[in-house]
């Protein structure tokens, strides 16, 4: 998608909606004639056309307000139906609203119409296409018309509107592959990790998922990030650690750090688990059975992701971070 042209990426916008005051006045489309009746009264003087003018726009600007205002009672109370019809009055009165259309959008997405909501949200983002919600919006409708290219081209342009949009963030999660939510949940987890351990072990799993998918300098970059944190692991687990990390440098290519982390393993755990396997490697270097990456990547991926749903099961809900932490 980076490689796209920005505009491939949107709806086309309106004329008027590319600047502030233009999206202002299509907001509020009075001011056409409450300005000009202000000046008017202001600079010449009273005048019963003036006074009808102003009289005229404020009466305008409160029905569609009224209209807005309990469409969304509506909408926040289950009404679907109820808050079509005064979103759709509201439309009629201003037929340039982002508002209005957003409201009859979400009703028709309650009302399991997607391709309807779909229509509707790109009008909403032709009037305002710097809202990232009404582009998460559509890109959730999309999902739901099942247009999954349509929705991720929209759900990554809401993200480059605002970087922490959670509704894009749920499309594109919803859109990935089996691969991508592995990486996604991996990633996910990072947060969550307080202790040097907890983080150590994803940075693991990460990179193992990362060779397994082709990106093996991605993956000794996370792996550098779990040997500088191996240090403040407690003993017990540094031992096992170490030899991990030397069993992916070693898939990585990286034979020498593979070594090292082998011989840092036998020399903090000499009697654990892994000193047998570490004195192996260390000395004649690695052969693992062809099925045994799949075989911990399973079983790696498998704790961290049952790592995160506990966390954010006992966890209060947070907002995404701008920029996850590499």
């Amino acid at each position: 998608m980076a490689s796209q042209p920005l505009n491939a990426n949107r709806v086309p916008a309106h004329r008027l909606a590319t600047h502030r005051f233009g999206r202002l006045l299509l907001q509020m489309p009075e001011l056409a004639l409450l300005l000009p009746s202000v000046m008017w009264l202001s600079i010449i003087d009273w005048s019963p056309i003036a006074i009808g003018l102003g009289a005229a726009s404020g009466l305008w600007f409160l029905t569609r307000y009224l209209l807005l205002w309990r469409a969304r009672w509506y909408v926040r109370h289950g009404r679907y139906h109820e808050a079509a019809n005064l979103a759709l009055a509201a439309c009629h009165l201003n037929p340039y609203s982002a508002d209005a259309y957003w409201l009859l959008g979400v009703s028709a997405m309650q009302r399991n119409r997607p391709q309807l909501a779909a229509k509707y949200f790109r009008c909403a983002c032709r009037l305002n296409p710097v809202n990232p919600k009404l582009h998460a919006a559509l890109a959730t409708a999309l999902v739901l018309a099942e247009d999954p290219q349509e929705a991720i081209r929209y759900a990554h342009y809401a993200r480059f509107l605002q970087q922490n949009t959670f509704e894009a963030a749920m499309v594109l999660s919803d859109c990935a592959t089996m691969d991508q939510q592995i990486e996604h949940y991996l990633r996910t987890a990072l947060p969550y990790a307080r202790r040097p351990a907890d983080r150590a072990v994803i940075y693991c799993a990460l990179a193992d998922h990362l060779l397994k998918t082709g990106r093996r300098v991605e993956a000794v970059s996370y792996l550098a990030q779990a040997i500088w944190l191996a240090p403040a692991c407690p003993p017990a687990t540094r031992g096992s650690l170490h030899y991990h990390l030397g069993e992916l440098l070693w898939q990585c290519g990286e034979t020498e750090m593979a070594r090292e982390q082998f011989r840092a393993s036998l020399k903090i755990d000499p009697r654990g688990p892994c000193a047998a396997h570490a004195w192996r490697a260390a000395a004649l270097g690695l052969a693992l059975p062809a099925d045994a990456p799949d075989r911990e990547q399973l079983k790696k991926t498998a704790e961290v992701i049952n790592f995160v749903e506990e966390c954010e099961r006992n966890s209060k809900p947070v907002e995404r971070p701008a920029k996850r932490q590499g």
